[in-house]
């Protein structure tokens, strides 16, 4: 049966000979959580959001995008894009959008009157929630959706609660938090645990890693940039009218 977070406290600082440590150990289990939604993709941490493309206002970054661009309101858990899972259907035909930077999008060009259907977005996360644009700017309000990695929630005061911790290997919570309990210590055996060994907490990630989101089975493949390989409106010369 899956440990909740006061059992994970409680036998990392047990383990960790600072049974005393408790609140401590409540921070340090919040901060290994965050610091793995906010490394890996875990399919666990994954969600599905739908609206539709805003068609109207000049509302991008210094007012340099037109109408069309957005900005398109992302739920305020997002934290990236699964990769290929922001997509439209218009006709019963599949579009995916290609995730840009910011100082590329810039460059795309904005004139009036231009819009089609959108190839390209970036998000701006330095805002809350965060604000997805797109180019071309939609020529209609498009019905969309979007597969993302979310940020996870805090437990709520750890040492006590009830909660079972979203990340699945809890041998691996168990190890690195009784490894920055004995750091904290100053207790020399934190170098074991945190260590890359089978048994230390680096060790348990790589393999877990390794297997995570069952991947047996199945081919790896190498995908090309979309941007620079196959049909993009980015390889059209320049027109008289406007150049691209």
């Amino acid at each position: 049966m899956p440990l909740t977070a006061a059992q994970i406290v409680t036998l990392a600082t047990q383990t960790a000979k600072c049974p005393a440590y408790t609140s401590q150990a409540g921070q340090f289990l919040n901060a290994i959580l965050q610091d793995l939604y906010q490394t890996y993709d875990f399919e666990v941490t994954k969600k599905v959001f739908s609206s539709t493309f805003v068609t109207s206002g000049v509302s991008g970054p210094g007012n340099q995008y037109g109408p069309g661009c957005g900005p398109n309101v992302m739920p305020s858990d997002y934290l990236r894009a699964k990769n290929n899972e922001i997509i439209y259907y218009i006709q019963g035909v599949r579009y995916v959008m290609i995730n840009v930077e910011e100082d590329e999008f810039d460059a795309l060009v904005q004139s009036p009157g231009l819009n089609n259907y959108p190839t390209n977005f970036w998000v701006d996360v330095s805002v809350t929630p965060p604000l997805m644009y797109v180019w071309m700017p939609a020529s209609g309000a498009y019905p969309y959706t979007v597969k993302y990695y979310s940020k996870m929630d805090d437990i709520a005061t750890p040492e006590t609660s009830t909660t079972v911790p979203w990340f699945p290997n809890q041998q691996y919570l168990l190890t690195r938090l009784a490894g920055q309990l004995m750091q904290l210590t100053n207790d020399d055996r934190y170098i074991s645990y945190l260590g890359d060994s089978p048994s230390g907490a680096e060790g348990i990630l790589r393999k877990y890693l390794e297997l995570k989101d069952d991947p047996e089975g199945r081919v790896n493949t190498v995908q090309l940039d979309r941007r620079r390989f196959g049909p993009s409106r980015l390889n059209l010369p320049n027109t008289k009218i406007v150049g691209w």
